[in-house]
């Protein structure tokens, strides 16, 4: 087997491989997934290593990983990924387990001089010296066998995370950097960042929504929600239940029946009745909302963004001059939409609860004049 990796594809050897894991300092973490037709990924494979072995558990053969909970869930034990959330909702969901103590090399690599927005491979070349051949970045995970190639590639990705840890962490500006990597890494412990969504929040995820009116945004906000347990309940992706460009149409013409819903352009007439019912019933929902309960428009439009880029390059050359004495990456810190978010608010005197105005981030932010 590549890189000495064994291949676990029996519950006997889920439970052994799970077994030993416990008595480990760390293990490295990793997973190989399909997700193209279906609301939640599909998981192929989850790669395991410690610092004595490596373990690619074949979950196309293996339907329960509950075996594997009681490893994420350990406190006692580091649990290493690269990018760390979407990897671990996955397995949370797969394994019912929340995940805690979590070191995540991307984050880490933000703080040790390096970008922290940048692949495992690229990190692992310019920290260790290592070339990883990504010839099976596309490959299907779920056709069986697997082969020499996929397996190789599966094993190196976590092979490498344990030293790769060793090297961010003595990169590490002194004990500051130290302990603001702490707190960040912190954040990976909230069970929200690993469950399904709120379905009432999604109407702000959907494209074109903001430039609704409130009453709009109140249709918009219970259809959304509707779509996004539909999508779930079904195993569709959102777009497959009904795309954003038909939500925020039936959210500005809020038909009040079928017949007029149906009108709506691009509306699937083939859609079953008890459906197309029940997305009325959302749209009446929404109808109904009190005038000043209905949400309020988010977002910035293009003329706003633009009035506010000065303020926001002066906000992120102040963070890339507070970074530059602890080697941290100014990305880490703030996107350009943080620092959008951040300014529009402060014109508002309403930043007190941004992230910018929180933990580690106010130390580096704190002292900047608009």
């Amino acid at each position: 087997m590549a890189h000495g990796a064994e291949l676990i594809t029996t519950a006997k050897g889920l439970e052994a491989v799970a077994a030993r894991l416990l008595d480990a300092e760390a293990v490295a973490v990793d997973t190989e997934f399909f997700w193209e037709r279906t609301y939640y990924p599909v998981l192929g494979l989850v790669q395991l290593a410690t610092a004595d072995g490596c373990w690619l558990v074949d979950a196309v053969a293996l339907s329960d990983l509950r075996a594997l909970g009681p490893v994420l869930a350990a406190r006692d034990i580091t649990k290493l990924l690269h990018d760390a959330p979407q990897d671990l909702g996955i397995l949370a969901r797969a394994t019912g387990a929340l995940p805690h103590t979590v070191f995540d090399t991307r984050v880490a690599a933000g703080f040790a001089g390096f970008s922290s927005t940048g692949s495992l491979q690229a990190l692992l070349r310019d920290a260790l010296g290592v070339e990883l051949a990504k010839a099976e970045t596309r490959s299907d995970w779920l056709r069986r066998p697997l082969s020499e190639g996929q397996l190789r590639y599966a094993a190196e990705d976590v092979i490498h995370l344990i030293p790769l840890r060793e090297a961010l962490l003595a990169r590490c500006a002194g004990d500051i950097a130290r302990a603001w990597l702490t707190e960040e890494l912190a954040r990976l412990e909230d069970a929200s960042l690993y469950g399904d969504r709120d379905p009432r929040l999604m109407y702000q995820r959907v494209k074109g929504g903001s430039r609704l009116e409130p009453r709009q945004l109140a249709v918009l906000r219970e259809v959304a929600a509707w779509r996004e347990q539909e999508a779930r309940q079904r195993d569709w992706p959102r777009g497959h239940v009904l795309p954003d460009s038909l939500l925020t149409a039936i959210a500005q013409r809020s038909p009040a029946t079928l017949d007029a819903l149906q009108t709506v352009p691009e509306f699937p007439q083939k859609m079953p009745a008890a459906v197309a019912a029940r997305l009325l019933d959302a749209v009446t929902q929404g109808l109904a909302v009190q005038a000043d309960a209905c949400p309020q428009p988010f977002g910035l439009d293009v003329a706003a963004k633009r009035g506010l880029k000065p303020t926001c390059d002066r906000l992120l050359a102040h963070i890339k001059a507070a970074c530059e004495p602890y080697g941290i990456d100014p990305a880490l810190v703030a996107s350009r939409a943080d620092a959008e978010s951040y300014v529009s608010r402060l014109n508002e005197n309403a930043v007190a609860d941004h992230p910018l105005s929180r933990g580690w981030r106010h130390t580096l932010t704190a002292g900047f004049m608009p």
